[in-house]
């Protein structure tokens, strides 16, 4: 075995230590880059979960308009797996609305600037007999260089809420048209016409020929007891009616149908 001696072991002790100095920073460097891949690695798990489980639909597409990541919303809305997104363009995906769809992504791609909350109509593969309307937003993807690597895709379905409103305004315009038509024979029937709008009958409208009959100031409530009512003493025969006894009362409280009541 061969023998070291002492003034070699001191020339080499400096080095040693230094490799040793070494290789404790390699594995430091290999400690840190196992712990910083597992933080990546749960990172990416996250952000996978995310992408899947937002309630809008998210899409990047690169700078050819192909698909690199697609959520499951997204594809659903499109009518085909996500995984047969990934490299496909979207003409190939949605070719009815990639056209339009094209022509702002360019802008955003273009001008570096996202483009949020514009609304759009058309049909997928998913319903290709219907027409639904979506509401997305554009953003520019760029990588720690400024380098515009695509654009993010957010897309929210408003068909139903669109049906909805509209629904609700053909409504209003019903009932708007219902309430000149009414006011129309109202203002027009030659016999004295009570209307209550409200179960309680505080708010009591009077026709014109009502008004006349009654000696009653325009917009005058009929019944006593009320806001801006007048006391008027009322019978049926020989009996003074009780305030809940009107017949507009009872019917209002009731909802039963009463004809042919004498009262004076």
């Amino acid at each position: 075995m061969p023998v070291v001696s002492a003034e070699l072991l001191l020339m080499l002790m400096p080095l040693a230590a230094v490799i040793a100095i070494l290789l404790g920073r390699q594995q430091q460097r290999l400690a840190d880059a196992r712990r910083d891949n597992a933080d990546m690695r749960r990172t990416m798990l996250t952000l996978d979960a995310a992408f899947d489980e937002v309630p809008v639909g998210l899409a990047v597409l690169d700078v050819d308009l192909r698909y690199v990541r697609i959520n499951r919303l997204l594809a659903d809305i499109n009518g085909l797996p996500a995984e047969d997104h990934i490299g496909k363009s979207l003409h190939d995906v949605v070719p009815e609305i990639a056209p339009a769809a094209e022509i702002r992504i360019r802008q955003v791609m273009t001008t570096g600037r996202p483009l949020v909350d514009f609304v759009f109509e058309g049909a997928t593969a998913a319903l290709p007999h219907q027409r639904r309307i979506w509401r997305e937003s554009l953003h520019p993807v760029f990588d720690g260089a400024a380098t515009l690597l695509g654009v993010r895709v957010v897309v929210e379905e408003i068909t139903e809420q669109r049906r909805l409103a509209a629904a609700l305004l053909d409504s209003q315009r019903r009932e708007q048209r219902r309430a000149i038509e009414l006011e129309g024979l109202m203002q027009a029937a030659p016999a004295a016409l009570f209307l209550a709008t409200d179960r309680e009958c505080r708010r009591v409208k009077a026709n014109p020929a009502a008004e006349r009959l009654l000696r009653l100031r325009r917009g005058e409530n009929p019944l006593h007891d009320t806001p801006g009512g007048r006391a008027f003493a009322v019978y049926s025969g020989a009996t003074l009616l009780a305030h809940d006894q009107l017949p507009l009362l009872r019917a209002s409280a009731t909802g039963e149908e009463i004809r042919y009541e004498s009262l004076t």
